[in-house]
């Protein structure tokens, strides 16, 4: 047969399902998609779908009044940063702005949802002095052109938080081996 006409988003496609199944999250995303054709409808139909498997528990909501859409991302990874957070912080005697961890991650939100196109906010409540659950918030109206990078923004927030839950872990670890060294030398 003739040459196969790819549509743009083909490769943008591939790569978002390749990252996809690099975080171990495609077996999360519907079975029936792997029955779809593969066209511009599959992947938007796609970047919907994953935009609500990164983080274990997403919402979106319609604000008719502002038309503006909101996506909110919850997770136990996100909970895990924060309680780690707050014992490093009783431990080392800082404050949420003087822990640079908190530092580091507000720079992967910020970098993870630096999309193309405009018409889009975010926000993050993950503080003690936030209500509610610790969470990712992500807002966009009617003329923003970004959602497919979206996906990908979020698996490098989620990579983020991984990454920091680990160094925070060792950091409390080594603080406590210190401490008992400190004891046993007393």
């Amino acid at each position: 047969g003739g040459m196969v006409e790819l549509y743009p988003d083909f490769f943008a496609m591939l790569r978002l399902a390749k990252n996809l199944y690099d975080s171990a999250l495609m077996d999360k995303v519907s079975d029936f998609f792997w029955t779809l054709t593969l066209n511009e409808d599959f992947y938007y139909e796609l970047v919907y779908e994953s935009t609500g498997v990164v983080f274990e528990n997403t919402s979106l909501y319609f604000n008719e009044e502002k038309m503006v859409d909101t996506y909110v991302f919850c997770d136990p990874v996100i909970d895990r940063f924060c309680r780690l957070c707050r014992q490093y912080e009783q431990r080392r005697n800082l404050t949420e702005e003087e822990n640079p961890y908190r530092k580091r991650i507000e720079a992967v939100i910020r970098f993870g949802f630096y999309l193309n196109g405009y018409d889009y906010n975010f926000d993050w409540k993950l503080s003690e002095t936030d209500r509610g659950r610790q969470r990712l918030l992500f807002f966009y109206g009617g003329e923003f052109c970004g959602l497919d990078e979206l996906p990908e923004g979020l698996l490098d927030i989620r990579d983020g938080f991984l990454e920091l839950n680990l160094e925070l872990e060792t950091a409390l670890t080594d603080l406590t081996e210190e401490n008992t060294t400190e004891k046993e030398a007393a």
